[in-house]
């Protein structure tokens, strides 16, 4: 018999942590299943960004999110959601090795970054090689990076590290840069900017950290470049076929949301970087998981003829409320 909870989230990043987190603070059944813990901010092996949070870490804020969600009597599994189907019951949801019912669903499954597929890639993850500029370029001050990738995915990337690395290496396979006209002359006209056309990255080589990469240009050619960071920008992928038939996806593969992170089924709300919100960072990605959880929350008060909550905002510890 599948075991029920009132509202289970598919997803571990910040999005679906702090989707279980509002939702179990009011004191109501959450289960959170994830493939793992804390999703791309894995990657992250340095946060500055995150208000409130001073040279933290990636892995260290998921697992203060994990402990948040815990403390509230939130319960968590680390499994892979295979389908949602609607049942009379609600929404039951499928994982590789048991099955859940619930009445609500928040989705942030989050998305993954594609990999050049290189040997010593995996070993040099975050030791040189990285897979988001946005959130790594400020740690090349000074130093010689290189990025790879396609269209606007590249363009920004080499507009960042421009404003910050000494050189930059823009690879790719084309003759001619793709995207906006104007990031195009932009990068054209950077003085520490060296296109490389024609070219991809055959092979990275370091020790403890990145130290170099092969390239190879369209006519076999081989050029070793000594660099202290490479950045793959090659877009990134997200799996929503376990719920794509019952929630709407845009042109980019993601979840159209609205206001509180609602999709177009009523039971089924989004968060996080699997959905069409405009900034994929961890605390947009927070902020979205919070208001999606609370709406789910109240779509079950709903269902019981509440009028569910506008904010969670107070706490009683003994005798005393606190408001905030």
């Amino acid at each position: 018999m599948a075991q029920e909870y009132e509202v289970i989230v598919v997803g571990a990043g910040p999005a679906g942590l702090s989707a279980g987190i509002f939702v179990a603070r009011q004191k109501t059944s959450c289960l959170v299943i994830s493939k793992d813990l804390g999703g791309q901010m894995n990657l992250i092996p340095k946060l500055e960004n995150y208000p409130g949070t001073l040279m933290s870490s990636g892995p260290l804020l998921a697992k203060t999110l994990e402990s948040q969600f815990l403390s509230f009597g939130g319960e968590m599994i680390y499994d892979t959601v295979t389908t949602i189907e609607e049942v009379e019951e609600g929404m039951k949801v499928k994982t590789n090795r048991s099955e859940y019912l619930a009445k609500s669903i928040v989705l942030a499954p989050g998305k993954v970054p594609n990999s050049l597929g290189l040997e010593n890639e995996s070993a040099l993850s975050n030791k040189g090689v990285h897979y988001c500029t946005k959130c790594d370029a400020p740690f090349y001050q000074g130093r010689v990076t290189a990025t790879v990738g396609v269209g606007g995915y590249l363009l920004e990337s080499g507009i960042l590290l421009s404003r910050m690395a000494s050189k930059v290496y823009l690879i790719y396979k084309g003759g001619a840069l793709g995207g906006d006209k104007d990031m195009i002359a932009s990068i054209e006209k950077k003085e520490n900017v060296q296109l490389v056309p024609q070219s991809s990255i055959k092979n990275i080589s370091g020790t403890n950290n990145l130290q170099s990469i092969t390239i190879m240009d369209n006519a076999g050619k081989e050029t070793t470049l000594q660099v202290d960071g490479l950045f793959i920008e090659m877009g990134s992928k997200i799996n929503l076929d376990f719920v794509k038939h019952l929630v709407k996806i845009n042109s980019k593969g993601e979840i159209e949301v609205s206001e509180a992170g609602k999709t177009s089924h009523p039971a089924i709300f989004a968060a996080g970087d699997a959905t069409s919100i405009p900034y994929k960072q961890i605390v947009a990605a927070a902020g979205d998981g919070a208001n999606a959880g609370l709406a789910a929350f109240n779509y079950v008060e709903r269902l019981k003829g509440r009028p569910g909550i506008r904010a969670d905002w107070k706490k009683t510890i003994g005798d005393t409320v606190f408001h905030y």
